[in-house]
């Protein structure tokens, strides 16, 4: 059966950050929560059905990450990105923003400067300068409406830095990195040794023509200085699971990265994320399928609504993820009358363009994995906040 992407579910009164934080994030609790990277989708039957099972069996012990688990992983990438990755390099860890905070602590030295590529997801620069490391920037440009890397600044930085942090695809911006691009790269990281920590937690969110290629699939050479982050958490909608895991070729690497994670036992993996891992990357294809054609339709609303009704909202390409990048530059507010506009006269909880640094002010960021009809409503109430204020 077709699942039925268009079906509002209730998540008020559930504990969830996205829709009972309102109040605390947004100074309204009645915000329509269009923000954090979870969806407002049921995940895969074949997921549901698994954790059902869990549950009605009423045992929950520890629990062992068999061969099951593992060639559900290497199978899924060889099969979806053709990427071998030996079971053995495969290590489990509660999420990727701590498997970047243990890597960064395990592979540089304190005061080491580290590359990130903003506009880019706001944990990265925390993780640095958290761990006393020193923080490079290495600020997308902007063509037309579309991003790329500068390069030249890239090359330059490389020449001081010790590792650099890949959002690949790249959120917030929606590209999804060509291999020419993913070739510069890996270059200039391995003319200058630095290491590459890729976070591809969305490398399963990708949209015709555009194909996700892992960094460390380019080459032998490149793959021993990469670190790659993985999850099926974007995928079949499963965040408070606990399902990522990293993925580590050279033996240098992975003896560093296990000498700090295995003393915090950061490899106990609970069972239902376990069992809905596999469940997700062993029969979740045909929904993940469906999930996209229903994204892309959600994506080409946006794109046809803010064209005919506020042409001054510029919409970024989408290449991958469901984190749409609206610009409201033309219209000249200020960043905090920007986010007002957006939470005080539309109701809305989306992200604030700033918070993922330099080049993000006159942004927001907007999560379209949510029925059509709550995302017309959304797209409804800001053409009324910004016509309004266009209108005095």
């Amino acid at each position: 059966m077709p699942h039925d992407f268009d079906e509002i579910i209730p998540r008020e009164n559930t504990d969830s950050v996205k829709y009972d934080d309102g109040l605390k994030r947004f100074g309204r609790a009645d915000v329509q929560p269009l923000w954090v990277a979870d969806m407002d989708f049921r995940a895969p039957e074949c997921v549901q059905k698994v954790l059902r099972e869990t549950v009605e069996h009423g045992i929950y012990g520890y629990q062992l990450k068999t061969e099951k688990y593992y060639r559900a992983i290497s199978d899924w990438f060889e099969r979806r990105h053709r990427y071998a990755i030996d079971p053995t390099h495969i290590f489990f860890t509660p999420g990727v923003i701590t498997a970047l905070s243990c890597l960064v602590r395990a592979l540089t030295a304190d005061g080491d400067q580290i590359i990130i590529q903003p506009p880019v997801y706001h944990p990265f620069p925390v993780i640095v300068q958290t761990s006393n490391r020193r923080l490079l920037q290495n600020q997308l440009r902007e063509e037309g409406n579309r991003y790329s890397i500068d390069f030249d600044d890239l090359e330059q930085k490389a020449k001081e830095a010790r590792m650099l942090i890949l959002c690949s695809p790249h959120n917030p911006v929606g590209r999804v990195w060509r291999r020419e691009e993913l070739t510069r790269i890996a270059e200039i990281c391995l003319r200058h040794h630095v290491l590459i920590a890729s976070d591809e937690i969305h490398n399963d969110l990708v949209y015709p023509p555009h194909r996700h290629i892992a960094i460390g699939s380019l080459s032998p050479e490149v793959d021993r200085i990469t670190v790659t982050c993985h999850a099926p958490s974007k995928t079949f909608n499963l965040p408070s699971l606990s399902t990522a895991y990293v993925s580590i070729r050279d033996p240098e690497l992975r003896q560093a990265y296990q000498r700090l994670a295995t003393p915090l036992h950061l490899d106990a993996i609970n069972v239902f994320g376990l069992r809905a891992l596999v469940a997700g990357y062993t029969r979740g294809e045909p929904w993940l399928g469906e999930l996209l054609e229903y994204l892309q339709g959600n994506y080409r609303l946006v794109c046809d609504y803010l064209g005919k009704n506020l042409p001054s909202v510029k919409v970024s390409p989408l290449e991958g993820t469901y984190l749409v990048w609206l610009d409201f530059r033309q219209y000249g507010f200020s960043p905090e009358k920007l986010r007002a506009q957006i939470i005080e006269q539309a109701g809305l909880g989306l992200n604030d363009g700033p918070t993922f640094g330099p080049g993000g002010e006159g942004f927001q960021r907007m999560n379209i994995a949510c029925p059509r009809s709550i995302l017309e409503e959304a797209l409804q109430r800001i053409e009324k906040a910004v016509g309004r204020l266009e209108a005095k």
